[in-house]
């Protein structure tokens, strides 16, 4: 099974400049990213293409998050089949969060499905939500989030489930709702995925990150904890690993942000149905890539 997976996008549709070995050069842009997609997927057209967070605020495009939602109804069109929350969907409040998932479903598009597994909507003493968390959790409700999906590759059954890192939360503070303990949730999930979905596979959208700290490694003190997980795609601290952590027998991914590489992640099972990695790279995003027009995305 071939996994592309990005994060923390940022809304950046268009191109930019990026430094790569002292000089400048343009990487990313949608358009670009999509041609580097369909040549995954003319080689694997059963490959799943994911998110672990933080698509949207970075760019002008943000002041269009709540009315018009486009980086999600993008992703759509680009054929993303999963994606999980960042803190930075929440930067326009509980409310306009609502607002942008309502404005994606609204527009009839085709989206990705949604992921997040350790939200929790507060209440009150008397066991009410504010008017914003209503209108929040009942989004939720209309757009169809869930803990967690099922995706079925090539007879393979691929439990994916999103999480919210305890750094991440903290750089949402306005965002009303709050998050359950990203190992507790993760373990509760993945023992539904095994005993009750028969999952084949287990990935997690965690918009945790890693750290050269390790005692502050979320996403790598994740798989001790939870050794079931087979690969975690990692977003949040905007991570460039070249070459994936592995922490025992779980496969851990980034692709930095701003959609200047895609990662590609190869994976088969061995005899005893054990997952062995095949392969993994970073695709780089840039003006090497010749643009095609495929979903109506224009250079």
């Amino acid at each position: 099974i071939t996994i592309l997976f990005t994060h923390d996008l940022h809304d950046n549709f268009l191109p930019l400049k990026d430094e790569q070995d002292g000089k400048t050069i343009i990487s990313g842009g949608y358009a670009r990213l999509q041609t580097a997609i369909n040549a995954e997927k003319k080689n694997d057209p059963a490959a799943l293409l994911l998110d672990a967070g933080d698509f949207s605020m970075g760019t002008p495009y943000q002041t269009i998050f709540k009315s018009d939602s486009p980086g999600i109804r993008i992703m759509g069109k680009m054929g993303y089949e999963v994606v999980t929350l960042g803190n930075h969907e929440y930067d326009y409040r509980a409310q306009g969060l609502a607002e942008s998932l309502n404005a994606a479903k609204q527009s009839g598009d085709k989206l990705p499905q949604m992921v997040q597994s350790n939200v929790i909507f507060p209440t009150d003493k008397n066991g009410n939500l504010t008017s914003s968390l209503s209108a929040l959790k009942q989004a939720y409700k209309n757009y169809g989030i869930k803990d967690y999906v099922i995706i079925e590759k090539n007879g393979i059954r691929a439990g994916i489930f999103g999480l919210m890192g305890a750094d991440a939360v903290s750089k949402a503070p306005m965002s009303e709702v709050e998050f359950a303990d990203a190992v507790e949730t993760a373990k509760r999930i993945v023992k539904i995925l095994r005993e009750q979905e028969k999952a084949d596979l287990i990935i997690a959208l965690s918009h945790s990150g890693t750290w050269s700290d390790k005692s502050k490694s979320e996403d790598e003190i994740l798989p001790q904890k939870v050794p079931e997980i087979d690969v975690i795609i990692s977003g949040h601290t905007h991570r460039k690993l070249s070459e994936p952590i592995l922490v025992g027998k779980t496969i851990i991914g980034s692709a930095e942000d701003s959609g200047k590489f895609l990662g590609v992640l190869k994976l088969s099972q061995d005899s005893t149905s054990e997952w062995q990695l095949d392969s993994y790279r970073l695709q780089h995003v840039d003006e090497n890539l010749v643009v095609v027009d495929a979903c109506g995305l224009h250079p």
